[in-house]
């Protein structure tokens, strides 16, 4: 602080004006960006270092930073550009009292209102908070020959390092182990790996491939189970709290199917030859959901006691049955879908007589030909029944017996003889 005294005359009263003499003085502002952060634990952020002049032109500068070596701790203490052009001393850092010195020169000054001095890289080490501050022993010089100081600001940033949210937790499953499998498990039950730390999971069941549950402890167990799950592709999702911080969600699909393929009925062709030895069976049935995934037959030889079962295996259709070892037998296919339920239909096969399987295999000509006979009876059955034939034959006598007439009426002309 400086005091001038101001000389006046004698009948005048004596004044003083007090003037601060850091006005006088050139300010300057250093910034650090961003002035605010959280981080997680483990990773790494950069804090650029700013200068404005705020119109002087500056000529050096000599930085004492310090943060909370418990929280932070430097990666890099200086990278990429600088309005620095000559480093007295190259950037150092102490990671266990927590400061950095950055002190250079500015060949022919500077005025600016951004220039960058540095960028500092840190780790978030531990959680907790710090604050990144100028030590007094910082200074700013003016460019003007002889290195006067300039005053200077600064403002005060926080960063904060949070606990590392915890990973997805690894979801199995004993009763839907595979993804891409149908299941007519409709009671599906779910287990998942713990974490030390860990206090709690949040869950959530739906159709939806993307839910995130709520920020709600729903349990502290493993193991989750539902009941009586409808039929089609759903959808378990679990997330875990650790250290109050909720990780990420893990997405587990499942799909269920209790409904069997459609019901269907089995057709069967006999093979025509002048023996008949085999029969085709043919059948098709659909499955809405998840599809038809192959058929079984068995055959069940009705000669023998009831009581016996058949013995069943993979088979396409048509199905060739054999009449040279079962001569009466029921065929029964069973249609498998993709989430094993099974559909039942049978068949009962004889060896048939010749008779019927031509009377079988010519029903459409068989037909025609009785009904060419019905109209054939039927036309002569009207023509007696009202007397044509007899009408017709009385009209043919009529034009018969005028031929005859005319003939004798009109006897051919012979001609005459020569002489």
């Amino acid at each position: 602080m400086a005091f001038f005294v101001c000389h006046t005359p004698a009948h005048a009263e004596l004044q003083v004006v007090n003037i601060n003499a850091s006005d006088a003085v050139p300010k300057t502002e250093i910034s650090f960006s961003p002035i605010s952060g959280t981080f997680t634990q483990g990773s790494t952020f950069e804090v650029p270092i700013y200068l404005n002049t705020k119109g002087s032109n500056i000529g050096a500068l000599e930085l004492h930073i310090s943060f909370n070596p418990q929280v932070l701790s430097v990666v890099k203490p200086s990278g990429g550009s600088s309005i620095i052009g000559l480093w007295i001393e190259a950037p150092s850092y102490d990671n266990t009292n927590g400061t950095l010195t950055f002190i250079g020169g500015i060949p022919r000054g500077i005025t600016t209102s951004s220039g960058l001095i540095a960028t500092i890289t840190f780790e978030a080490k531990r959680v907790g908070t710090s604050e990144l501050t100028l030590r007094s022993t910082s200074r700013v010089l003016v460019s003007d020959g002889v290195g006067s100081p300039a005053m200077y600001e600064s403002n005060r940033v926080r960063y904060t390092v949070v606990a590392t949210p915890p990973g997805g937790v690894t979801v199995t499953s004993e009763t839907h182990p595979f993804h891409d499998h149908w299941y007519n498990n409709n009671s599906p039950s779910f287990i998942w790996n713990a974490e030390p730390g860990i206090t709690g999971y949040s869950t959530a069941f739906d159709n939806k491939p993307n839910t995130i549950p709520d920020n709600t402890v729903k349990t502290a167990g493993t193991i989750q189970s539902y009941e009586n799950v409808g039929d089609g592709t759903w959808y378990f999702h679990v997330k875990a709290l650790k250290n109050n911080v909720w990780g990420a969600t893990t997405h587990y699909e499942f799909k269920v199917d209790t409904e069997p393929p459609a019901q269907f009925t089995p057709e069967i062709n006999y093979i025509t030859a002048a023996v008949i030895n085999r029969a085709l069976v043919s059948f098709f049935t659909t499955d809405a959901l998840s599809g038809v995934d192959h058929y079984e037959v068995g055959v069940i030889d009705k000669s023998k006691p009831a009581t016996e079962s058949p013995a069943f295996f993979r088979t396409e259709s048509p199905y060739q049955i054999p009449f040279e070892t079962v001569q009466h037998a029921r065929l029964i296919v069973r249609a498998f879908d993709r989430a094993g339920n099974v559909q039942d239909a049978s068949l009962d096969v004889s060896t048939p007589f010749v008779f019927t399987l031509f009377i079988k295999n010519h029903a459409t000509s068989i037909l025609l030909i009785i009904v060419l006979l019905l109209i054939a009876i039927g036309l002569i059955h009207y023509f007696y029944g009202h007397h044509i034939a007899r009408h017709l034959r009385t009209i043919w006598g009529i034009i018969t017996n005028a031929k005859k007439l005319e003939r004798l009426e009109n006897p051919p002309k012979r001609g005459k003889k020569k002489e």
